[in-house]
């Protein structure tokens, strides 16, 4: 090998591993997306160009935590649900298995969406009408169904009201400090731990 393809070889090592790099600190939300690259994609807004780096680096971290609350919530409806129907049955698991006010401001906001007809739906199932404490009171309110599941009742309580705070922030595009995702990471693997 002559020495000028060693040095581009040497070259094209570097430029692939600065890359690399780049496509690393960018998916972190560490170093913004160059525009050139935004621009391909077509799942970007163009409109996102318009705010500030660390607006912008903020959003793109929250947003992978968002992620693990979207996950945990839904799998909480699922769960419940699920629980629900096998014990109820199919048919009778939301008139029998929720309270009435938790179904009333469930039903009331499933007209409102109902009505809203530009918008898509929030999901296929009346759970998805509900706040999280709603999911708690329903756990709660029908522990004998979830008891051998979950085991300890004041756990469950102090779950809720723990996580409820962080939900909220998250859901309504606050901002979380390290140690408050850190700790949504961590009771998020306790309740995966505990539903198996």
């Amino acid at each position: 090998m002559n020495r000028q393809t060693e040095r581009t070889q040497a070259w094209l090592y570097r430029s692939v591993m600065a890359t690399q790099c780049v496509e690393a600190l960018i998916d972190e939300g560490r170093v913004l997306e160059p525009p050139q690259r935004a621009a391909g994609s077509t799942q970007k807004s163009r409109a996102l160009d318009e705010f500030s780096g660390d607006v912008r680096a903020n959003a793109k971290r929250m947003g992978d935590v968002y992620e693990l609350l979207y996950c945990l919530e839904n799998s909480m409806r699922e769960l419940i649900e699920r629980s629900l129907k096998e014990v109820l049955g199919p048919e009778r698991w939301w008139e029998d298995g929720v309270d009435e006010g938790i179904r009333k401001e469930a039903e009331k906001r499933e007209a409102a969406d109902e009505a809203t007809r530009w918008h898509g739906p929030r999901g296929t199932s009346i759970l998805n009408f509900l706040d999280f404490p709603h999911l708690g009171q329903i756990i709660l309110d029908r522990w004998e169904d979830f008891e051998d599941l979950l085991g300890d009742r004041r756990w469950v309580e102090g779950y809720f009201q723990e996580m409820n705070p962080t939900r909220r922030a998250l859901a309504h595009t606050g901002d979380l400090t390290e140690y408050d995702v850190e700790r949504m990471e961590l009771r998020v693997r306790e309740w995966l731990r505990v539903v198996g």
